[in-house]
């Protein structure tokens, strides 16, 4: 395993762009880095200067000012995050749901009709949504997985829960599966159409002719899931993003 680079916590820092509006954007230190980059996180639209180890914050600041036209153009193609918190609507399996926050001093979140109760300290309310969503996730996609692969008579090996930013969901040479949990969000059709791509994986490790056949007949909506997907996945990762301020990414 190749050593983790060693980096700081970040900071931030409000840079005005060439509308009037302002970001705000994360100011990370690397060791591995050989140039200041200046980059937007996939999902999220959160804006990232990385500096050199030795390079001063002034003149990485410096750099950030003669980018300000691009970081703007990138900002506009990422919609406003929603941060997991007291009366936001969040889904599940496709459906509405409001956080209904209770303030207590342990952890517990319910699902009660279209309301989700989370009883949590103010501070640690997003955490505890996070851990509720990776928990049905795991729930619903091993259920949908082991149904699936006894259809098609193979076994995986182990199942993972994550939250991946590039793919939704993949399966390995061994047989282990792997998935994002922000899957649990879509409409269930699109759980199973992903749950189904997967486990066609152990028969196939391709995206060949059978591969398809077997998914279409692990999934009946395959090709509205596998639409869905295509078209709305990327609003997922608006969810559960927690930024330095409410107008993390750009505001009048």
């Amino acid at each position: 395993m190749a050593p983790m680079s060693q980096t700081s916590s970040p900071n931030s820092t409000t840079v005005t762009l060439p509308s009037g509006k302002t970001a705000i954007v994360n100011i990370r230190r690397s060791s591995r880095s050989r140039r200041v980059t200046l980059r937007i996180a996939p999902g999220t639209g959160q804006a990232e200067l990385v500096l050199p180890g030795r390079l001063s914050e002034r003149k990485g600041i410096a750099f950030l000012q003669s980018k300000t036209s691009w970081l703007e153009e990138r900002l506009a193609k990422y919609p406003d995050p929603i941060p997991f918190e007291d009366g936001q609507i969040v889904p599940f399996l496709g459906e509405p749901l409001t956080i209904s926050h209770l303030n207590a001093k342990r952890a517990d979140v319910q699902k009660d009709g279209e309301q989700l109760i989370v009883s949590a300290p103010t501070a640690r309310i997003s955490k505890a949504v996070h851990d509720w969503y990776r928990r049905e996730a795991g729930c619903e996609i091993t259920l949908c997985a082991n149904q699936k692969s006894k259809m098609l008579g193979t076994p995986y090996g182990r199942l993972s829960i994550r939250d991946t930013k590039s793919r939704w969901g993949s399966c390995s040479a061994r047989g282990d599966l792997n998935f994002s949990w922000r899957v649990v969000m879509a409409p269930r059709y699109v759980l199973d159409y992903l749950v189904a791509h997967e486990v066609a994986h152990l028969a196939e490790m391709n995206h060949s002719t059978s591969f398809w056949t077997i998914v279409e007949q692990l999934s009946d909506e395959f090709e509205k899931g596998r639409k869905w997907l295509r078209l709305n996945g990327h609003e997922l990762h608006r969810y559960g993003v927690e930024l330095p301020a409410r107008e993390n990414r750009a505001s009048e």
